[in-house]
C-alpha cells in the first residue's frame, strides 16, 4: 500500500495552505490527509487534500484512559494555551487521533509530519531506506515523526503515555524540575517518546540522517552541522540554496559538501518563507532537466526578501523586548 501522509492541525494558520499545496505538488500520487477542525476544513479542501475531523476519532478505550489520567505538568512561565486550545494536551492527543484513523482506514505504514513542514520530494522514493525500522524520529531524536512502520508502533506509544501519567513519582520529579530549573518547560509527548523508545527498545533512525547525500530537515532554525545565514530581519536559519531546477540544498560545515533537502521544517519563520519555498517547488515539478548544483548560480532563503510589514513587526517587537513590554499582537510573531 502506498503509505499516506498525515498532518494534524487545529485552526487556520496562514502557513497551512502552503504546506498542504507543497505536499500535494511533490507527492501527487499519495493520499494526503489533514486531521483538523471546522476552522480549517474549507481551507484544506481548497488545497485538494482530504480533511477529517478530530472529533470523529476522539473515542475508544485508550482515549478514555488518557482523558482520565492526563494532567498538565509545566513550569510557571510555560504558555500551554495556544491558538485557543490547550497545546500540551493536543500534542499528546493527536497521536490517539492518528491511531484511531489508521486503524479505521486499514492503513499500515504512513508518514506523519508537523504541520509547518514543507515536503519537497516524492516520499515513496525514500521508504525503502526506513523499512527495517519501527519508526523514524525528529527533534534531535526526541520525537516520533516521519515514517511510521505501522499501527502497532503507535499503539505501544499510546499505552506508554497512559502508563507514564500514572507514575506518580516520575510526574512529581518532572514538576520539581520545572519549578526549580526549567520554568519555561513542560512535560510533553517528546519526553514520553524518549521513555517509550528506551523501555521498549524501539529500532529507530533519525530522519535527519544523511543517506545518498540527501536528508530531511529537523528544524530550519537549528544548525544541525549545516552552514547558517541570517534572514533580512535577523533570524538565523540554515542556509538553504535554491537550485535553478527547483531542488533545495544545504551545505555541511567543515566539508562544504552539498546535501539535498527532502523537507524543510519552517517553524518560527514568517509566511513569506513558506510562499517562497512553494514557488520554488513549482519550478521543480515543472522542470524536465536536472541541473548540477552550483553555489554561484543559486539564491538562498535570505534572497527571498522580507516584506516591509515583517521588518516593521520585528523592529517593534525587539524594541518592546528591550523596554520589557511586548504588545499582545506581537506575541504571536515568533521571529
Amino acid at each position: 500500500m502506498n503509505a499516506p501522509i498525515i498532518f494534524c492541525h487545529y485552526g487556520a494558520s496562514p502557513y497551512l495552505p502552503y504546506v498542504l499545496k507543497c505536499a500535494k505538488l511533490s507527492n501527487p500520487d499519495k493520499r494526503i490527509i489533514l486531521l483538523g477542525d471546522e476552522r480549517n476544513k474549507e481551507l484544506v479542501e481548497e488545497c485538494g487534500v482530504e480533511h477529517r475531523f478530530f472529533e470523529d476519532f476522539n473515542n475508544g478505550e485508550k482515549i478514555e484512559t488518557f482523558d482520565r489520567v492526563y494532567r498538565l505538568i509545566q513550569g510557571k512561565d510555560h504558555a500551554h494555551f495556544k491558538g485557543g486550545r490547550d497545546w500540551v494536551n493536543f500534542v499528546f492527543k493527536r497521536w490517539f487521533f492518528v491511531f484511531n484513523f489508521v486503524r479505521q482506514e486499514g492503513v499500515e505504514s504512513f508518514w506523519h509530519f508537523d504541520s509547518d513542514t514543507m515536503i519537497l520530494d516524492r516520499l515513496d522514493h525514500h521508504e525503502a531506506k526506513f523499512k527495517g525500522y519501527d519508526c523514524t524520529e525528529q527533534c534531535q531524536g526526541i520525537c516520533m515523526n516521519g515514517y511510521i512502520s505501522g499501527p502497532d508502533v503507535v499503539r505501544g506509544y499510546l499505552d506508554k503515555i497512559n502508563t507514564i501519567f500514572q507514575r506518580e513519582e516520575y510526574l512529581k520529579s518532572q514538576q520539581e524540575e520545572f519549578d526549580k530549573i526549567h520554568p519555561l518547560y513542560a512535560f510533553t509527548e517528546m519526553r514520553a517518546y524518549e521513555i517509550y523508545k528506551t523501555e521498549e527498545r524501539l529500532k529507530t533512525i533519525r530522519l535527519s540522517t544523511i543517506i545518498d547525500r540527501a536528508t530531511f530537515d529537523d528544524c530550519i532554525i537549528d544548525e544541525d552541522d549545516r552552514v547558517m545565514e541570517s534572514l533580512p530581519y535577523g533570524r538565523k536559519v540554515k542556509k538553504v540554496y535554491l537550485c535553478p531546477d527547483g531542488r533545495f540544498y544545504c551545505c555541511e560545515k567543515g566539508t562544504s559538501l552539498l546535501v539535498r533537502m527532502n523537507s524543510l521544517n519552517l517553524s518560527c519563520v514568517p509566511v513569506y518563507i513558506f510562499e517562497g519555498v512553494l514557488s520554488h517547488q513549482q519550478v521543480f515539478v515543472q522542470s524536465k532537466t536536472r541541473i548540477d548544483p552550483d553555489l554561484n548560480r543559486m539564491k538562498t532563503l535570505a534572497n527571498l526578501g522580507a516584506p516591509l510589514k515583517v521588518m516593521v513587526r520585528t523592529r517593534v517587537k525587539r524594541i518592546a523586548q528591550r523596554i520589557g513590554f511586548i504588545p499582545q499582537w506581537a506575541k504571536k510573531y515568533n521571529f
